[in-house]
């Protein structure tokens, strides 16, 4: 199926993804950082760049394009390569942490287990439940709400069809009710 502007679409019914709230991203961020360095990087860029688990963990530092801002991701979901921008801040952090690096050495070299047990110690140490793959998604849905364009997401994402990134939308929606209700009732 195709939408108006002739992207494909899929016409199918989701469960809303999960998510962190941003408080929540937040208090784990706070935790792994008095605690580790690694792990505290490896958060941040979850959470600030949306990449998927498998992404992070077959990362290369020939990946990282600092003076671009912007990590390339190699053989993505469907074998798709793509660019995925990266704030200031993370690239300081990456340039200092892959300093001694050789440009084909992993910039962590931890298995996808690893990373699910890092996202595992810091949600339970806060009391919570995350996977990876929630971060993603906490992510996507920040950027909606703080007005990034859904075809932009869709980009950075790794989407090929947009309405697999439009689940975000009704997560969004969701929100806007909540919010209109602590208003008006």
């Amino acid at each position: 199926m195709m939408d108006k502007t002739g992207y494909k679409t899929q016409k199918q019914h989701h469960k809303l993804p999960k998510y962190h709230r941003e408080t929540e991203i937040q208090q784990m961020l706070e935790k792994a950082d008095q605690q580790n360095q690694r792990d505290y990087l490896i958060l941040k860029i979850l959470w600030s760049t949306g990449l998927r688990g498998s992404e992070l963990t077959t990362l290369k530092k020939k990946d990282l394009e600092f003076n671009e801002k912007r990590i390339m991701v190699r053989n993505g979901k469907g074998g798709k390569d793509r660019v995925v921008p990266i704030p200031q801040e993370i690239k300081n952090l990456l340039k200092m942490w892959t300093n001694n690096h050789n440009k084909n050495d992993p910039v962590f070299n931890i298995s996808p287990r690893t990373l699910r047990n890092i996202v595992y110690k810091y949600a339970e140490k806060c009391s919570f439940t995350s996977k990876p793959h929630k971060w993603r998604h906490s992510f996507a849905i920040h950027c909606l709400k703080n007005g990034m364009d859904l075809r932009t997401l869709q980009k950075i994402l790794g989407h090929t069809s947009l309405s697999t990134t439009q689940i975000y939308l009704d997560v969004v929606a969701e929100d806007v009710q909540k919010e209109y209700e602590k208003v008006w009732g």
